[in-house]
């Protein structure tokens, strides 16, 4: 195994939160577990999320620009699971308890906050993009939780 150089154990520690992102047409609904998601503006309120390019709720979000954001708690009845590493060919949302949020977002009943993005602007500095998105509305659906945090072996990987 390769060793892991102190810049990127360093850099590996460095906390984020874990989310649910989720994206749909109507008829199909994507997700995956991210971490890469900040507060970057208060006025309009914006939040900034860091997606690979390729993944299947990457071209909804694209085509549709609108997607949700399901903050994970510490209370999250293993709904990080089914999105963690899903099976290809699989309904990561067949085991999840969810509803439609305001804009037609999927909105995981698990879920600490979820908030109703819509799509403003990106960047691709590397090889994830930054999609930039305003929040339309937000609500938080476990008021008693708190926010799932991590951090990583190594800064250059999942």
């Amino acid at each position: 195994m390769e060793e892991i150089s102190e810049l990127a154990a360093a850099a590996g520690k460095i906390p984020s939160g874990l989310f649910i992102v989720t994206a749909t047409d109507g008829t199909k609904n994507e997700g995956y577990l991210g971490s890469w998601i900040q507060q970057a503006s208060f006025s309009p309120l914006l939040l900034n999320i860091a997606i690979r390019p390729g993944r299947p709720c990457y071209d909804l979000i694209k085509s549709t620009g609108r997607f949700g954001i399901n903050v994970v708690g510490g209370k999250n009845g293993g709904m990080m699971k089914p999105f963690w590493s899903p099976t290809p060919g699989t309904d990561a949302f067949a085991g999840v308890e969810w509803t439609r949020s305001e804009l037609g977002n999927v909105m995981l009943g698990n879920a600490l906050a979820f908030f109703d993005c819509e799509f403003r602007s990106s960047v691709t500095p590397g090889d994830h993009e930054i999609v930039f998105a305003e929040v339309v509305s937000g609500k938080i659906l476990q008021s008693e939780d708190k926010p799932l945090t991590h951090v990583r072996k190594s800064a250059l990987g999942y």
